[in-house]
């Protein structure tokens, strides 16, 4: 239907009719321009959004493609903080039992008699910070020269790593043996009484 034909159909309509259609007609128009309008609005927050987004998803494909370094560097701080200090798995006093039963292992194997040990006091451990606890252990031994050199030998090729903080070290008194003169004394006399500590660090829970 051509315009001329609309205009005459129109024309021949009663006026109430000519009326209503026309507020159809204004109606229909009005809805359509408000659907226009929310459409173009929608379209414009749209593209703001994605426009928004671009820096994170670059961000995003920045930290995917760095994911293999990111896990490679973690894995190489966990294996650098295992050689410094103990895990955090289990409490002070736990992990201090474990750190004297070491000990008192390497004294015995390297042939040192144990004669007493101890986990030092908290209050004694200044150089503990928030992240890392200083656990110092004590321990007294007797013991021939040799011997105490094959005990520091396993002390410091320990992993996590151990540190001697003090060492304190006299001959042993052994009594009195009668011997002729220039004799050498006997192997027993050459021993040494032995006070050492020893400090490790243990990861703050």
């Amino acid at each position: 239907m051509n315009r001329a034909a609309i205009k005459a159909w129109l024309t021949a309509l009663p006026k109430e009719a000519r009326i209503v259609v026309a507020g159809c007609s204004i109606a229909s128009g009005l809805a359509v321009l408000f659907l226009i309008a929310k459409a173009w609005v929608f379209t414009a927050e749209s593209w703001r959004d994605i426009e928004s987004s671009e820096p994170r998803i670059a961000r995003l494909k920045g930290y995917q493609a760095y994911q293999p370094a990111l896990r490679q560097a973690a894995s190489d701080a966990e294996r650098v903080l295992s050689r410094l200090a103990f895990e955090s798995g289990g409490d002070q006093s736990q992990t201090g039992a474990r750190l004297q039963q070491l000990l008192r292992g390497f004294a015995e194997v390297a042939g040192l008699t144990v004669r007493g040990s101890q986990l030092m006091p908290s209050a004694a451990q200044a150089e503990s910070t928030e992240d890392f606890i200083v656990l110092t252990v004590e321990l007294r031994m007797q013991g021939l020269p040799a011997a105490l050199d094959g005990f520091l030998e396993d002390v410091y090729a320990h992993t996590p790593m151990l540190k001697v903080t003090e060492l304190n070290m006299v001959k042993a008194r052994n009594r009195r043996t009668s011997r002729r003169r220039n004799q050498p004394e006997p192997e027993e006399e050459q021993n040494l009484d032995v006070n050492i500590q020893i400090a490790a660090l243990m990861v703050s829970a």
